[in-house]
């Protein structure tokens, strides 16, 4: 069966209930038995977030030229220029800029606990003091913590919390049957909680389970190694963050006829995936990912953040990646919305999506100064079925719009050829970018892979495929590399860039388009 006529059953279908298999709205008894007749309906949910609001914008890049501040000052001073003549915006490869992070927490109103405290019912945990650190003039206690979560918990902004190994929230990553009950485990996380984290360390947030962790602008949550106390700048101090959910994920199979889906996570993460999109794997606010970076295998590491198969109930917003050893963030499927994101110095790619994402993504700032001698590391990877050319089930399709990336990179270092692409579609992906801005050291702004990419915006459109990119400025060595048969003309090459101290774009003058979800379906509530 073609995917266009998965995608028009899919919207025929839209099941009266949608307690799709392992919705962490139900008790997570995956059992579809949905009735008392004894007959067995299954229904899903494979939509993009229909009531996710774009910010109608109408200027180019991430931050807005008339705003009085910028949006993204509670990321770390230092991961990014504190002004425009700090970083080269050209393509010539000059890298003038260095991270030199002098971020430091603030603990202001908050007072070290004298111990570390006990986190009842959890059994499964092991908490022990290792010794204390000095975080803004005050001595904190270390509390390692190792095992999982298995009972509702806080962790207390009052100690230095220092994950051991890896630390599971639920037990939602084993594998799962039609019998199946997995733990409902809910983590909350204080604002201007620090983690100092063991090498190695990484914590999974199991499907069914969720994270609330809230900061605010002046008290992120700040997530790092203890390798080095005095300095949150470095880079695979420890492993990184994963969320997992009940989500749809294209190795999941047929959504109509299969009950189950078990998929293998990256970083022996575990198993994660279903068929509901809707679900919840918590909030991410105001939260800082940095030092973090772990090889499991070769080709096998931990992203930043990885989403694996996480719903749009999910709230992601004001989220800081730095100094990561592989992607900044990852979507494995899903259809999370993320908004406000700071990508810094990370390794490999920036934003990284495949196995059919359908989320949206507005507001990013990526600022690139360091990569792995390698053409592969792209501000955007962007596949369908993880290298496969499509899926039969369902490809990627997420909406982005508002990214500023400038690329800094050194010729000295890496090599004329060592630079990778802005947009590279690579295989099978659609996608929409609105109103975005890529310049520097980037072979091309938009590379097109082949003729698997866009298939839908092509077949509407007699094979023109520039309503999927709509005023997306570049500053780069080359505008366009395309390897299919699709037209793309909409590009704007840009001779000069013009940025303010905020990294506003302030010559392009406003654009006008309409901004809105391009895979929402009726398949959602």
């Amino acid at each position: 069966m073609s995917k266009d006529l998965l995608k028009m059953l899919s919207i025929a279908v839209a099941a009266a209930s949608l307690a799709a298999c392992g919705s962490s709205d139900s008790d997570n008894d995956n059992d579809n038995d949905n009735d008392d007749t004894g007959s067995d309906e299954i229904s899903y949910n494979t939509s993009a977030n229909p009531s996710f609001s774009f910010d109608q914008t109408t200027y180019v890049g991430a931050v807005d030229p008339s705003a009085s501040e910028e949006w993204y000052g509670f990321a770390m001073a230092g991961s990014y220029p504190a002004a425009a003549t700090n970083i080269d915006t050209s393509s010539s490869a000059a890298g003038t800029f260095s991270a030199d992070v002098t971020f430091a927490p603030s603990m202001d109103g908050i007072t070290a606990a004298s111990s570390c405290p006990a986190l009842d019912g959890n059994s499964a945990l092991t908490i022990e003091q290792d010794g204390t650190v000095v975080v803004d003039g005050q001595t904190f206690p270390v509390c390692t913590i190792e095992g999982t979560f298995t009972a509702d918990a806080e962790l207390t902004n009052t100690v230095v919390w220092s994950m051991v190994d890896r630390v599971n929230v639920g037990n939602g990553n084993g594998l799962q049957t039609v019998d199946t009950t997995f733990a409902d485990t809910d983590l909350t996380i204080q604002a201007g909680t620090v983690f100092m984290n063991q090498a190695g360390s990484s914590m999974v947030v199991t499907r069914g389970s969720t994270i609330n962790a809230v900061g605010t602008a002046a008290q992120p949550i700040v997530m790092s190694g203890i390798e080095t106390t005095t300095d949150f700048g470095g880079d695979t101090e420890w492993g990184g963050l994963v969320l997992q959910g009940y989500a749809y994920n294209n190795k999941c199979g047929n959504p109509e006829t299969e009950s189950v889906c078990n998929v293998s996570g990256e970083g022996a993460a575990g198993y994660f995936g279903g068929f509901d999109n809707s679900d919840s794997s918590g909030a991410l606010e105001y939260v800082i990912v940095t030092e973090a970076g772990l090889e499991i295998a070769n080709g096998d590491e931990l992203n930043g953040i990885g989403f694996m198969a996480v719903g749009y109930n999910t709230t992601v917003s004001h989220v800081q990646v730095h100094g990561n050893k592989d992607d900044g963030v990852e979507f494995f499927g899903g259809a999370v919305d993320a908004t406000y994101l700071v990508l810094t110095g990370n390794q490999d790619d920036d934003i990284d999506w495949d196995e059919g994402y359908v989320g949206n993504i507005q507001h990013a700032l990526v600022v690139k100064y360091q990569n792995q001698d390698s053409n592969g590391n792209h501000v955007f990877e962007l596949d369908t079925a993880g290298d496969a050319d499509e899926s039969l089930y369902q490809e990627s399709n997420p909406t982005v719009a508002n990214v500023t990336a400038i690329v800094d990179l050194s010729t000295a270092t890496y090599g004329a050829g060592n630079i990778g692409s802005g947009i590279h579609l690579k295989a099978g992906s659609e996608g929409r970018f609105f109103n975005s801005l890529l310049v520097g050291d980037v072979a091309n702004c938009v590379y097109l892979n082949d003729s698997t990419v866009e298939t839908t915006v092509a077949g509407e459109n007699s094979g023109v495929i520039d309503s999927a990119f709509q005023n997306i400025h570049c500053g780069t060595v080359n505008t366009l590399e395309n390897n299919g048969t699709f037209t793309l003309d909409s590009l704007v090459t840009l001779s000069s860039v013009t940025l303010n101290d905020m990294l506003a774009e302030t010559a392009i003058g406003a654009v006008s388009a309409t901004i809105a979800s391009a895979e929402v379906d009726g398949t959602a509530d």
